[in-house]
């Protein structure tokens, strides 16, 4: 018998009565599992609209909830089996049904679901029942099952709600809201459904009489609460679609538009704020037209009301619940909406309000962990200042005379933000979770942003504020203050011109007053202190170098803060910056620095950012120096503090491992990325890579156009060649020992190519034999092995020669070519495939022969397959690098005779391959973002091969051809406008379109 139930059909009304009540009680998953199967195939199969029938008047809720069920099924799924009279009768039972279950006071379990069955059946009969709500609200009102062909008799739909009860306007309420936002869900676009959306607009005259109703009745009856409400939510369905409808095809669905008022009114009635007030602010910051002038001015009075008064202060003396909240945003989006005229109306109407948005910000509490609309109203004053920014453009900018008014206003909202974001008491936020913490750090992240812009408006006097902010802070040892204004100060170094007096206002803060506090900080000042002034220093690092007789007490500040760990990583930054900016000045005390350098390593554990960021800084001072030879002993001291803690890794790995013969050979035993040996190591290759960075020219410096064009030796050959071997060693050492960790790959990569980015010789500025002995290092098991190939790549552009190179390069394309083989297939690795593709394509036009030599040939001819390969791949990145190889390949000028008649012996055997791939993108095979790239191979072909029409031909009526929607013609026609174009710009949209039509009309929203 179980077996019949659950697996078998029923084969009685009895039976299915049975599953069906099995089904909504407690039981196993899998045999529920199998209920719901079994039933959902009685459902669709032939019997399913006599069950509906026979189980609706159940006295079981769930029997008479699954038949309302199934009539949803049978009607999204055989609708096409009933004919015109057998859908009416349909309908005539489901609204029986419906006034029955009415009459009955039957549950809203059952009642909404026949309400979406109605909706069910408008979509599939929505032609034959085009005034749905109307016919719905007649045959409730008349309490019968009316045809819809009576309708006409019908009286208007205002007489017949006159008494409707309250029960049965809830019902039509729940089946207009269910069928706008049903069909607000499908896509007006199609053809198909664009139907459904025609037919709202007559129903929208319908349901609006009935939800004005219930919404404009100013004096309700208590027991009321409930249809009010759905009144409401049924108003906020439809006017949600019709911002829609606007959106997408222009249409205002204007009796809406008549219940704006009293829907503003209803704010007041308790049981309806809440639905109220959110659709109004939804309204307010989507679609704000759809309010009138008169709208808007009710709106201002309701907001001058004893009423919004009184919630207005409830939430700036800290009242953050749900309701406080939304009236919150609500205004703020009723701000939003009308922020023009509240910058250029200088009416007390309108001056009222913006003060009022600016107390938003003096909310008490503190923001994100306590005052919930502080960052939304600083989203806002956001807005405000870009529309100030905007202004300044316009005819009349700074004079229109609101201007000066608007600019009060953001200098009264920026100084309550200034009190906002001062940090609380350490012991208060460390006691708050993570996502407060973040969204207070996120919070004054953007209070920085609003400081940025509104200096736009302002120019430099907006530091005077907080100037003026910061030393009273000091004489009253008021850190909170204190550190705020420090921080607002940091946020303008980018914005200040050079032009501006920046100096004239930066005296007044770095002060002997300021300098003596920091430098002998009293015992209560919090560590935030400290690093907002780090960070100050950081910003405006080039003002030392104007005004040298604070650089050393500066400098004094920001390493002794060094020795404090939550400062390190600042005071490192700040370091490396005052360095770099004031490195001309600081050259005579490199000795000093190093020194400094050396105590602090020895009486303090510091992290590897922190190393590379004072090794970088030191290395700028060695930049600095005039003569090559007086850089080597700081260099070498420099690479000595590295070769200490490289002996200090190799000592930890003896003593973890047991190997104490390290010395160029690789550790069988894998190491955790965490280990102290693993770190120690990292932080020797971060270290080396922070001097590579310091000793980079800057990027301003002037150009010598007279110095003579023979480079110096120096670094080469001379005595500087002992500091590039002396790195060479150190980074192959931990290299050799700690390879196998990706972090210790993309550091040892990092230090190369800091070289790569210099024009002269320097200590950095590896040998190319140096810099290929290290790649050929890898293989298919080093990790990050694109990161290695990526650098090749980096190496072959960074060549301004190929003079003598052929050797290193041949190297080089043998090593990729093994790396390609034993990778196989393309999509095996893409980012390896990507880069070895990228690698040859930036050979081509450096050394063709180093290319073209490989051997043996078999080894050349995989390379040229492995890019076509890539190219009908599904890989995007390695595809695109093939395509820009071929394009490279195809379009090379001045070769020497031999080369020529290598690459047309190429192009002449895999021509017609390149063009069947690229015609099998082309075709409809691609993603529409790769159609570009694809396009410059082709236009190559085009331009430069005879025999390209011919290949593209083949290619486009060969069998492999992608797609079966553009016939034969079509596609000669495609071929003919591309041999035509000749290469030029307008090819990539005949490909665009071509590749549209191959996919088919519904990919036109690609185009």
């Amino acid at each position: 018998m179980a077996t019949i139930q659950y697996e078998q059909l029923p084969t009685s009304l009895e039976e299915a009565v049975s599953l069906i009540i099995q089904l909504y009680q407690p039981g196993s998953p899998e045999r529920l599992v199998k209920i719901q199967e079994t039933l959902q195939r009685l459902q669709k199969s032939p019997e399913g609209w006599h069950l509906a029938n026979n189980l609706a008047n159940h006295q079981n809720e769930h029997v008479r909830f699954f038949a309302a069920l199934t009539f949803i099924v049978k009607l999204n799924t055989d609708a096409s089996s009933l004919t015109k009279e057998d859908a009416q009768a349909l309908l005539q039972t489901i609204v029986r049904w419906l006034i029955q279950c009415l009459e009955n006071s039957e549950g809203p379990l059952v009642l909404r679901k026949l309400c979406s069955t109605l909706v069910a059946y408008f979509f599939q009969f929505s032609a034959s029942w085009k005034s749905c709500v109307k016919h719905l609200i007649y045959c409730v009102c008349v309490k019968a099952a009316m045809p819809y062909d009576s309708l006409g008799e019908a009286p208007d739909t205002q007489t017949l709600i006159q008494d409707i009860p309250d029960n049965n306007a809830v019902a039509i309420f729940w089946f207009a809201t269910t069928l706008v936002e049903e069909v607000g869900k499908t896509d007006s676009n199609s053809m198909k459904q664009n139907e459904f959306h025609r037919r709202m607009l007559p129903n929208v005259d319908d349901i609006v009489p009935l939800i004005s109703k219930y919404i404009s009745n100013q004096s309700p009856d208590s027991s009321q609460a409930k249809v009010r409400q759905e009144a409401m939510k049924c108003y906020q369905a439809w006017v949600s679609y019709s911002h829609r409808a606007f959106i997408d095809d222009g249409l205002v669905l204007e009796p809406l538009q008549t219940l704006t008022k009293p829907t503003i009114m209803c704010l007041a009635d308790e049981t309806l704020y809440e639905v109220t007030i959110e659709l109004l602010a939804d309204l307010l910051s989507t679609y704000c037209k759809f309010f009138s002038e008169d709208d808007f001015q009710l709106l201002y009075s309701l907001f001058n009301s004893s009423w919004a008064q009184e919630r207005y202060q409830q939430l700036i003396k800290g009242d953050f619940e749900f309701e406080s909240i939304q009236f919150g945003l609500f205004t703020l989006a009723f701000g939003d909406a009308t922020l023009q005229d509240l910058a250029t109306r200088t009416e007390p109407q309108y001056q009222q309000f913006i003060s009022a948005l600016g107390g938003l910000l003096a909310a008490e509490g503190y923001p994100v962990h306590e005052d919930k609309i502080f960052v939304p109203a600083l989203e806002f004053w956001n807005a405000f200042v870009e529309n100030l920014i905007d202004a300044i453009h316009s005819d009349q900018g700074r004079d229109a005379h609101w201007f000066s008014v608007a600019q009060m206003h953001v200098t009264q909202a920026v100084e309550r933000c200034w009190r906002k974001i001062q940090f609380p008491p350490a012991e208060i936020f460390n006691s708050w979770d993570s996502v407060d913490r973040t969204g207070f750090k996120d919070a004054r992240r953007d209070f920085g942003d609003l400081l940025q812009q509104f200096y736009l408006v302002t120019h430099i006097p907006i530091l005077g504020l907080f100037i003026t902010l910061a030393m009273k802070a000091v004489d009253s040892r008021n850190w909170a203050e204190l550190e705020a204004s420090l921080y607002c100060l940091s946020c303008f170094p980018d914005n200040i011109g050079e032009t501006e007096p920046r100096d004239i206002y930066l005296n007044k803060i770095f002060t002997a007053q300021v300098f003596s506090l920091f430098s002998n900080p009293p015992m209560e000042i919090p560590v935030r202190v400290m690093q907002s002034f780090l960070m100050l220093v950081d910003g405006y690092a080039d003002y030392f170098e104007r005004n040298t007789i604070f650089l050393p007490n500066v400098l004094n500040i920001v390493f002794s803060a060094l020795s404090a760990s939550a400062l390190s990583s600042r005071a490192s930054r700040t370091i490396l910056r005052l360095c770099s900016d004031c490195r001309g000045l600081l050259v005579p005390e490199i000795g000093s620095f190093l020194q400094q350098y050396q105590t602090l390593t020895a009486n303090s554990s510091l992290d590897k950012y922190v190393k590379e960021a004072i090794m970088e800084g030191m290395a700028s001072l060695v930049q600095a120096m005039p003569e090559d030879h007086s850089k080597l002993p700081p260099l070498d001291q420099l690479l000595d503090f590295v070769d200490a803690d490289i002996e200090n890794c190799f000592q930890l790995i003896a003593s973890q491992t047991g190997d104490h013969n390290l010395n160029g050979q690789s550790l069988s035993v894998v190491l955790a990325r965490e280990s102290p040996a693993v770190e120690l190591g990292l932080s020797s290759l971060r270290c080396l890579v922070g001097i590579g960075k310091g000793l980079q020219t800057p990027h301003d410096t002037p150009v010598d156009l007279e110095e003579s064009e023979t480079p110096s030796t120096f670094w080469m050959a001379g005595d500087g060649s002992r500091i590039q071997r002396r790195v060479f060693t150190m980074v192959n050492r931990v290299y050799d020992v700690l390879g196998g960790h990706a972090d210790i790959i993309d550091a040892a990569c990092q230090l190369f190519r800091q070289g790569f980015r210099e024009m002269e010789p320097g200590a950095f500025v590896m040998p190319s034999t140096m810099i290929v002995e290290f790649l050929l290092k890898s293989n298919v098991q080093t990790p990050r092995l694109g990161f290695v190939i990526g650098t090749a790549c980096s190496f072959v552009t960074s060549h301004r020669t190929t003079v003598g190179n052929d050797e290193v390069f041949g190297a080089l394309v043998q090593w990729i070519s093994q790396i390609l083989h034993q990778q196989g297939d393309v999509c095996n690795d893409p980012d390896i495939a990507q880069n070895g593709i990228d690698f040859l394509t930036r050979l081509l036009p450096k050394n063709l022969s180093a290319l073209m030599s490989l051997q043996p040939p078999s080894d050349l001819e995989y390379l040229f397959m492995f890019t076509l390969k890539a190219i009908t791949g599904t890989e995007p990145l390695p595809k695109t690098a093939a395509a820009d190889f071929w394009s490279t390949f195809i379009g090379l000028l001045g070769l020497e005779p031999s080369f020529q008649t290598s690459v047309d012996s190429v192009l002449l055997h895999l021509g017609p391959v390149l063009a069947e791939a690229l015609i099998f993108n082309i075709g409809g095979r691609s993603a529409r973002s790769d159609l570009d790239k694809l396009s410059d191979p082709l236009k190559k072909l085009v331009v430069r091969q005879v025999h390209a029409k011919s290949w593209l031909e083949s290619a486009l009526t060969g069998a492999n051809f992608p797609s079966d929607k553009v016939g034969v013609k079509d596609r000669l026609i495609f071929l003919q406008k591309i041999v035509s174009l000749r290469g030029a710009r307008g090819t990539n949209q005949v490909v665009r379109d071509f590749w549209l039509a191959c996919r088919g009309t519904n990919f036109a929203y690609v185009s």
